[in-house]
């Protein structure tokens, strides 16, 4: 069996998001790791093309019996593309990742380039598919997230999801992508950054806060339930293995929110092993987990950098969105943070639910006030993109269902009409509004930090 994973690059419409080319696909390796230590010689080539880094040329598909591709819904058109040109060699075709995860029944009923698709943690899912093509076994119809299509073209999606156990799968081999070319699109950006070579890891899946309020954040997309963890030791052998074969000396830990569980973050600090304690640390957290006893914790293990979503600067759009957060929160999280010489990148998201002008003059305040503060070199503003999985999604798919359209059955998500129907139904202002104080903000604060977040139309116009 000769397989290939792609990960397609961005559409067009979609621009790169701060990271993009900075790190690698950490979910697809993972599968390929599982899927390389449970079947060994009878995989003949397993190969990995993330086009955040190569190029990738159509015809290698047909080189290939099985292609796997992973799907956000901004690259899933590009993807659809791929696999027509995939199936057309012959190849079975597999799809993964958020947008599938989401749209399972959409994607096999509007489209027969892929054969099959897994939704949510697609590990042993994949491995128990790929023992069914080898072969084994292994009924199709016993497999957990996986859909496909029957002999009469009637779609089967599985109702048992899969949940992986954190502690029984394999550290993540980089083998199989171009390590050097993640740093050197890292140094491109980050100039000053020579001497840092960075690597991601995750430590954990799940997000507390999204749980115990059942679905946390109106824009969140996470799809994990529960909250898991991998084994402490093995997290540090992983990143052993990244600082000796390729010299990495910064991890970016993509969890959610590292500081879900206090007290595992801490005891993950206190077992650093003496031989990396060099090794410095990005890392995301709730404003309101920022908390003055962990900050020797953090001096300890090197945190450079911490990621916080403050999202708006007015109290009522914030409660709205179920951030669980105030802006009192906002300005002592920063203020700590910076007070202890602990760099960190704060977030916003404009567009969220009751939005207004005011509330908007209230974010920018903010975002101004937070460049004049120090602490910070670089700050995200985005406006609010409903992708699906979101509670944001669903409720802008409701009301359009309300005025006469139908969006239940597609597979491809147009983000603007999205991003206008949102803002028209749930803030006070129009998406114009929103692209004026993104500007707006942009403006002033890359005066003194660079700022990052996804290109208005507006703005698209203009490089047009």
């Amino acid at each position: 069996m000769r397989i290939l994973f792609v990960n397609a690059r961005n559409d067009d419409e979609h621009t790169s998001h701060s990271r993009n080319g900075m790190y690698v696909p950490l979910g697809i390796l993972s599968v390929v790791t599982y899927a390389q230590q449970e079947f060994g010689d009878r995989i003949d080539k397993i190969e990995v093309i993330d086009e955040d880094v190569s190029v990738l040329d159509p015809q290698v598909f047909a080189r290939f019996d099985l292609v796997g591709f992973y799907a956000t819904t901004f690259n899933y058109l590009r993807t659809c593309e791929y696999a027509a040109s995939a199936k057309s060699t012959g190849a079975t075709t597999v799809l993964g990742g958020p947008h599938g995860t989401v749209l399972t029944r959409q994607i096999l009923t509007n489209k027969s380039a892929f054969d099959y698709v897994i939704r949510e943690e697609a590990e042993i899912p994949f491995a128990k598919l790929l023992g069914h093509l080898l072969g084994d076994d292994v009924p199709k119809e016993s497999i957990p997230s996986l859909g496909y299509r029957d002999a009469d073209g009637s779609v089967h999606v599985s109702p048992v999801t899969h949940i992986n156990d954190l502690t029984t799968l394999p550290i993540i081999s980089r083998e199989y992508v171009p390590m050097d070319r993640y740093v050197e699109n890292y140094h491109s950006i980050y100039g000053d950054r020579a001497d840092l070579v960075q690597g991601s890891i995750f430590s954990s899946k799940g997000c507390n806060w999204r749980d115990v309020t059942d679905g946390g954040c109106v824009f969140c997309a996470r799809l994990e339930e529960g909250m898991r963890f991998r084994p402490i030791e093995q997290i540090w052998q992983e990143i052993r293995s990244l600082k000796e074969n390729y010299g990495v000396n910064s991890i970016w830990d993509i969890s959610d929110d590292n500081l879900n569980a206090p007290e595992w973050f801490k005891q993950f600090v206190d077992e650093r092993p003496d031989d990396l304690d060099d090794v410095n640390f990005f890392i995301y957290s709730r404003v309101g987990t920022v908390r003055k006893d962990l900050i020797p914790y953090f001096r300890k293990l090197n945190v450079e950098e911490v990621f916080v979503g403050a999202e708006s600067g007015d109290n009522t759009v914030l409660k709205r969105s179920f951030k669980g957060q105030s802006v009192s929160t906002i300005r002592r999280a920063t203020s700590l943070l910076r007070d202890n010489d602990i760099r960190f990148f704060p977030s916003f998201i404009l567009g969220l639910p009751g939005e207004s002008k005011q509330s908007l003059e209230n974010t920018y305040d903010l975002c101004k006030e937070i460049a004049d503060l120090g602490g910070a070199n670089r700050l995200g503003v985005t406006i609010l993109q409903p992708i699906p999985g979101c509670s944001a999604y669903n409720q802008t798919v409701a009301k359009s269902r309300e005025e006469g359209i139908n969006l239940d059955d597609l597979d491809e998500v147009e983000m603007p009409y999205f991003e206008r129907a949102w803002a028209r139904n749930f803030t006070e202002v129009d998406y114009d509004t929103l692209c004026e104080y993104k500007e707006k903000i942009d403006a002033v604060v890359g005066q003194t930090m660079k700022v990052f977040g996804g290109r208005t139309e507006t703005e698209k116009r203009k490089t047009a």
